[in-house]
């Protein structure tokens, strides 16, 4: 029997998306992989270390795990890298009741924001925020291109199942209203005006009294969806309030880019490149890009000079 699902996908000592190819064939990967094992998608956010995904399935393990080795696959292969990506195993976490799904919308919708990579839960691209009641709200929708069933299949991984309905736009992306359920997403909500409410509210007990109200178990908490800390908590509720986005601060996937086609100008992997190459490296972001020496770590892969 099918039931609603948060899956987590974690790594912490390195970026999950180099690119905005990677972010695409996560997206890709995600719709195949929905598709084989009879999976629905209802919401999702990618950030640099991690993704939040929510599906309705009856088998969240299989799903996490060709999802998660499908894409890992792919990264390795794009970045000539080797090995298992990020902490071992997924986050699984079945959600019962409405109230407990209409928090747990809330929390992936607005990852973006909580992370400080977006002023509001609509400004983060990597998420289905956009995606409910887009119609109703104005926002652009993300339009298919004329390609072939043939052409589709030839930008994907060989021998890939998909059906006739899924779309592609121009960058060979998959839209996701093509291939999730974005309407059994906006049921919790009921109206455009609610889901506004709920992507602007800010965090605090009243989500958990609503959450009792189902009588399913305990409350999901930000806390507990990110698994955070104190620190970690302060720094997303304070992003939650959208008064402290720096449009000019450079995020993970700027930085990566900067890495990978300014620096090493695609003619090599920070997976490949020696210590002292990396060395230089982390000195010119550490003193002419004054970046953070933890950002620096993650994105050039490597620790401390």
């Amino acid at each position: 029997m099918k039931s609603s699902y948060h899956l987590c996908f974690t790594s912490h000592d390195e970026v999950m998306f180099r690119s905005e190819e990677d972010h695409g064939m996560f997206l890709n990967l995600m719709a195949l992989r929905g598709y084989s094992t009879g999976s629905e998608w209802l919401m999702d956010a990618e950030m640099s270390t991690h993704a939040h995904l929510n599906a309705f399935t009856d088998c969240p393990n299989k799903l996490a795990s060709q999802l998660r080795m499908s894409y890992t696959k792919w990264f390795n292969y794009r970045h000539d890298r080797k090995g298992r990506m990020g902490q071992k195993g997924s986050y699984i976490l079945e959600v019962k009741g409405i109230q407990h799904q209409m928090v747990l919308e809330n929390y992936i919708g607005r990852n973006g924001l909580h992370h400080g990579a977006a002023p509001s839960a609509f400004g983060y691209k990597y998420c289905s925020a956009r995606e409910l009641f887009a119609e109703e709200l104005g926002f652009t929708p993300d339009h298919a291109a004329s390609f072939s069933r043939q052409e589709i299949a030839s930008m994907l991984p060989r021998h890939s199942e998909f059906p006739d309905h899924y779309q592609m736009n121009e960058s060979g992306i998959f839209i996701r209203k093509s291939f999730m359920e974005i309407r059994k997403a906006e049921l919790c909500y009921g109206t455009p005006r609610n889901y506004l409410f709920q992507m602007n509210r800010l965090t605090g007990d009243d989500w958990i009294e609503d959450q009792a109200k189902d009588n399913t178990g305990p409350p999901l908490t930000l806390a507990i969806l990110e698994n955070a800390d104190a620190d970690t908590m302060e720094k997303f509720l304070r992003n939650e309030t959208g008064r402290y986005f720096r449009p000019d601060r450079l995020q993970d996937l700027d930085v990566c880019k900067l890495i990978d086609n300014d620096l090493l100008k695609n003619t090599a992997s920070v997976y490949t490149i020696s210590d002292t190459h990396k060395r230089r490296l982390f000195r010119i972001l550490r003193e002419e890009f004054r970046l953070p020496v933890a950002q620096i770590c993650r994105c050039l892969v490597c620790a401390p000079f």
